[in-house]
């Protein structure tokens, strides 16, 4: 566990060689990426967290001020704990916190590895803005289900992701969990749709990205993976077979394949 200005942030450090920070998405914790990495190589250092509101990470954030920042400022603080060069992986809104990071341009970060990012700004502007403004109205009817105490309104997110039926699915302990934090992730919908990016901000990323999504992702997703490759100079297109957006859960081998050879290209 670290701390910054008296406020705890989740950390679990395994391993020696190069690091790979790993950020899970919202409704998560840093379990979320142990099936991935226990199908990594042994010589990398592991670095795991979980963002603001989620596991021991405290929420700065407020309704009033839910920038992204806090969520940069959570990775900054992990970055000068590992004191080296850093391979950031996300997934989801982790993922969009990766590239948040990597944009803040505060600390070295050796490669992004970016499983379903959505950072829904870079859509705003294409298509006429419709799946832009189709997200962000079922994201205000999300808010508003949470504010009436709708018991099961974590559903309208989870299946918006990966499917109708996506969170009846899940087990009762995940469900759970997602109804508890539910207020936590109306502010990461305010901090995603918040976030400032341009093209021409993504295209001056000098670093290896390997963009991922699974073959059975909502348009939104498509989209946004479509728009990233395109302005980022240096991507890696992959897409996995069968999988949603829950894809680190669901085919873990497979996205382990794709990381651990992406971060061997990638080197130190």
């Amino acid at each position: 566990m670290l701390n910054l200005h008296g406020n705890p942030i989740d950390c679990q450090d395994a391993g020696e060689g190069p690091a790979v920070l790993f950020l899970p998405g919202s409704y998560s914790t840093a379990a979320a990426w142990r099936p991935v990495q226990r199908l990594l190589p042994p010589s990398l250092r592991l670095v795991t967290t979980s963002l603001c509101g989620y596991g021991g990470t405290a929420d700065t954030r407020t309704r009033q001020d839910a920038n992204i920042r806090h969520e940069v400022q959570v990775v900054e603080a992990l970055a000068h704990h590992i004191g080296q060069p850093v391979h950031l992986v996300g997934h989801s809104f982790g993922g969009t916190v990766a590239l948040a990071a990597a944009l803040a341009g505060t600390f070295p970060v050796a490669s992004l590895a970016l499983f379903e990012a959505n950072p829904l700004p870079v859509i705003e502007h294409c298509d006429n803005g419709t799946l832009y403004r189709e997200t962000l109205a079922m994201s205000r009817g999300f808010e508003a289900a949470v504010a009436a105490g709708e018991p099961d309104a974590p559903g309208r997110i989870i299946d918006f992701w990966g499917g109708a039926g996506a969170f009846a699915a899940m087990p009762e302990a995940v469900q759970t969990y997602c109804r508890q934090t539910a207020a936590v992730n109306v502010l990461d919908w305010h901090s995603d749709f918040g976030m400032a990016v341009t093209t021409a901000d993504l295209a001056a990323l000098d670093m290896p990205v390997l963009l991922v999504r699974g073959a059975l992702a909502n348009p939104a997703m498509v989209q946004i993976t479509e728009t990233l490759g395109a302005a980022l100079p240096r991507v890696q297109h992959a897409a996995v077979e069968g999988a949603g957006h829950f894809l680190v859960s669901t085919h873990a081998a497979a996205c382990a394949g794709m990381l651990g050879s992406f971060l061997g290209l990638a080197g130190p």
